[in-house]
């Protein structure tokens, strides 16, 4: 076989079994423990406290929700602003 052939089986085989093993790890979990989990170190391993300070750890559970209602409406708006084409 040629070098590249066998790079491109190689990669292809591990894709594979990724998928497939991502797979079988989703399907023994079950239907009972599906929700996610969110990391408070996300970014850099860092927490987040230690990135914006122990009192905006609190404030970024405050932020107001947007409705879909609200976000088409905004949508819209900023639509019918946006200048036109005149000929």
């Amino acid at each position: 076989m040629e070098p590249l052939t066998m790079f491109a089986s190689t990669v292809g085989f591990i894709g594979a079994f990724h998928l497939l093993s991502t797979t079988v790890e989703r399907i023994s979990r079950g239907k009972e423990n599906t929700t996610q989990t969110t990391r408070d170190d996300w970014y850099c391993f860092f927490k987040t406290s230690d990135l914006l300070g122990t009192d905006a750890a609190g404030s970024m559970d405050t932020q107001p929700t947007i409705t879909d209602d609200q976000r088409l409406e905004q949508r819209r708006r900023q639509q019918a602003n946006r200048p036109r084409l005149q000929a």
